[in-house]
C-alpha cells in the first residue's frame, strides 16, 4: 500500500509540472499575441493630435503695434 501511494505522489508531481511548465507556456503565449495586436492598434495617431495653431492669447501677446503714419488718409 505505501508503495502505490509513493508511485501516485510521483505521478502527481510529474502532471502538476507539466501542468505548470503548459500553463506558462500558454501565457507567453498568449502575452507575445496580446503585445503584436496592441502594436498594430496603436492608437496614437499624431497626425490627428495636431494643434490647430496659436490662440488668441498668442495673438494679442504677438501682435504688431498698430502704426500711426501722417500720410495715412483720413
Amino acid at each position: 500500500m505505501r508503495r502505490s501511494l509513493i508511485v501516485a505522489s510521483g505521478v502527481r508531481s510529474a502532471m502538476s509540472g507539466f501542468a505548470r511548465k503548459t500553463a506558462e507556456t500558454v501565457s507567453d503565449f498568449a502575452s507575445i499575441a496580446h503585445n503584436l495586436v496592441m502594436d498594430i492598434r496603436d492608437s496614437y495617431r499624431p497626425g490627428l493630435h495636431r494643434m490647430r495653431g496659436p490662440g488668441p492669447k498668442w495673438r494679442a501677446k504677438h501682435q504688431p503695434w498698430p502704426r500711426f503714419d501722417a500720410c495715412a488718409p483720413s
